[in-house]
């Protein structure tokens, strides 16, 4: 499992550069959904910060838990809910954006991640590697 989770954060930035990209040329395409558009890539922003301080405390817990001691703290949830509040403050209160794009645009990476960490897991029956682009 510990090297299932680079891979699927290495997935899951992809997927977050993806979504940046069409952020940018819907920012560029249609200027009137700036308010959207905006909020939904403050959003991503904010949501891949607190991907990587999840597996950060994933990997944490881990290492600790394989070392015999106890962690004394959980996996990072008010840390988690921080960031996101501070993303959609940023968007809302000093950018001008929309909330519920904001929302949206946390929102989306966990979905993914989840998607992809059942998808891994159904490979991983199958006997394919998570992390496989094709070089040899």
């Amino acid at each position: 499992m510990n090297d299932d989770l680079p891979a699927l954060l290495r997935r899951t930035q992809r997927i977050t550069f993806f979504f940046l990209s069409i952020g940018c040329i819907g920012l560029a395409a249609w200027p009137e959904g700036k308010p959207y558009f905006g909020g939904f890539i403050i959003g991503l922003i904010g949501g891949l910060l607190a991907a990587y301080h999840l597996a950060w405390r994933v990997t944490t817990i881990g290492e600790m838990a394989a070392s015999g001691r106890k962690s004394r703290r959980g996996f990072g949830f008010l840390s988690r809910a921080a960031i996101g509040v501070l993303a959609v403050l940023v968007s809302v209160e000093k950018l001008h954006f929309n909330l519920a794009a904001t929302a949206a645009g946390i929102f989306a990476l966990p979905l993914v991640t989840l998607l992809l960490g059942l998808f891994a897991i159904r490979h991983q029956r199958d006997g394919q590697s998570t992390d496989e682009r094709g070089e040899k």
